[in-house]
């Protein structure tokens, strides 16, 4: 109740606007969604659509068919109604709908998102997306909407796992990359991850990177073999080894508030078309990085698949993330979901014997 009462305080100036926004919106039945960037990615030499943008899609199909036409869901993408932390903010204020952040920019907003960035939390998507189905979790998505205003309807991954590429050697353990010099973003999770590997870790901005790349300020960096691509980072790196160390998540998520004064009837068609979103956007996401991995070994990058032995080398770097995180955020939701993560981990093994 801090966050939700905290954001309140920031905005109690406007809450009159607010008053008068919902109220515009309940005689148009307009559902205005906002995505920050473009509605399609270019992966080699395959334009397709970003995950996020076909979960707005598969949101409005649904919806707008399961209720008749009585709502139309308007989309905004490259970032028309402003960048990710604005049209939050927008929604808190009843002038949006909904929005498509990103886990590192809504967990400003809902701090035990966070949990998410344990290093080498999932071995597989398919692990993962049975986590974020899971009852735990929807249980934690239901105190964020509580808690903060906004209620995730649609869960997935940002493009695919993260992994490792440089300019130096290839890697296929842990201890290989003792010595490099790695690109990471401005977060302690990542400086963690990095130095916990031996390797140095340097904070440089996203526009920077290929510069730094290829001066040799960085030898490498981590992202996802999308965004990879997308940066044309493949001309000056070499090696690429899929450690999958962390998956980014993004979500769909909509104002409570406006979820809240929709009749039951109608909040169970938000609900079933949250689930089309998701599908939507987790299939476009395998597809796109089953691609861009494909895309990077056409190009020559020397892209490595460690084994189950040389992976196990990097979960080093657990600990130090675990241990950070259990300072910033509730411990018991960070033991919560790794117990949640064992659970389906050991039924998915029960189904295999």
């Amino acid at each position: 109740m801090k966050m939700k009462k905290l954001l309140a305080a920031v905005l109690s100036a406007t809450v009159a606007t607010a008053a008068l926004s919902m109220a515009a919106f309940a005689e148009g039945n307009v559902v205005k969604l906002a995505f920050t960037d473009a509605p399609t990615l270019q992966v080699g030499d395959m334009e397709i659509y970003h995950p996020s943008y076909a979960a707005m899609l598969a949101f409005k199909g649904a919806f707008e068919k399961s209720t008749g036409g009585e709502y139309t869901v308007e989309l905004y993408p490259n970032g028309t109604l402003g960048d990710a932390n604005s049209t939050l903010e927008q929604m808190l204020l009843g002038n949006l709908e909904g929005s498509t952040p990103a886990d590192g920019t809504f967990s400003a907003f809902a701090p035990n998102i966070q949990a998410f960035t344990i290093p080498y939390l999932f071995s597989e998507t398919t692990v993962a997306y049975d986590v974020l189905d899971s009852e735990y979790v929807q249980n934690m998505f239901d105190e964020i909407a509580a808690e903060t205003g906004f209620r995730i309807i649609a869960s997935y991954d940002n493009g695919g796992f993260r992994h490792f590429t440089n300019s130096k050697k290839e890697i296929k353990t842990a201890a290989d990359m003792e010595g490099l010099n790695i690109r990471v973003m401005d977060s302690p999770v990542y400086l963690k991850l990095v130095e916990s590997l031996g390797a140095s870790a340097t904070p440089v901005a996203f526009l920077e990177l290929y510069n730094a790349l290829q001066t040799g300020v960085v030898d490498g960096q981590e992202n996802s073999a999308v965004t990879t691509l997308g940066a044309s980072l493949n001309e000056v790196q070499p090696y690429c080894i899929l450690d999958g160390h962390l998956l980014g998540l993004a979500f769909l998520v909509i104002s409570e508030d406006w979820y809240q004064s929709l009749d039951a009837a109608t909040q169970l068609k938000v609900d079933l078309a949250g689930k089309e979103a998701t599908w939507a956007a987790r299939g476009t996401c395998r597809y796109a990085e089953a691609l861009a991995i494909n895309t990077l070994s056409e190009a020559g990058v020397t892209v490595y698949s460690p084994t189950a032995e040389e992976l196990e080398t990097f979960k080093v770097a657990q600990e130090p993330v675990i241990e950070y995180l259990k300072t910033q955020i509730d411990p018991e939701v960070v033991d919560g979901l790794l117990a949640t993560v064992e659970e389906v981990e050991a039924a998915d093994l029960a189904v295999a014997e």
